[in-house]
């Protein structure tokens, strides 16, 4: 059941991402309670939940090029997901978003135009991965 309510997050993330360029505190505080919750009911140890996290806790305290709320995301996700499957959807956004800015380069430089100041959305980058590890 764990896994079907991560995929209603995920999904909702996204297009909270896509739309506003943010996701909701409320909305990442609820999920992350309702996360944990059905997490420890399930057996899951504090432990496991906060080493599942350690990828969002990385991201925050780094500071770096993505978001604050894409660390407490992944804080989020973490209480979903197990340490290796987090870091997993973690990685894979990372790909296909290089993979899409780079080819995204590759058509402005051709076309003339200048997307240096362009920002892109990171959540809709793990929507592939994380419906595979929703449905598996």
């Amino acid at each position: 059941m764990g896994k079907w309510i991560f995929l209603v997050f995920l999904v909702w993330a996204v297009w909270q991402d896509l739309r506003s360029r943010t996701v909701g505190q409320g909305f990442l505080a609820a999920a992350g309670s309702l996360g944990a919750a059905v997490s420890l009911l399930s057996g899951r140890s504090v432990l496991g939940l906060l080493s599942s996290a350690a990828v969002g806790i990385f991201l925050l305290i780094t500071d770096g090029g993505i978001g604050e709320g894409d660390g407490w995301f992944f804080i989020v996700t973490g209480f979903f997901l197990e340490p290796t499957e987090n870091f997993m959807l973690f990685l894979s956004g990372l790909i296909f978003c290089s993979v899409y800015s780079l080819a995204y380069m590759a058509a402005s430089f051709i076309g003339g135009v200048c997307v240096r100041q362009k920002r892109l959305p990171f959540l809709p980058f793990l929507l592939p991965v994380g419906l595979w590890l929703a449905l598996s």
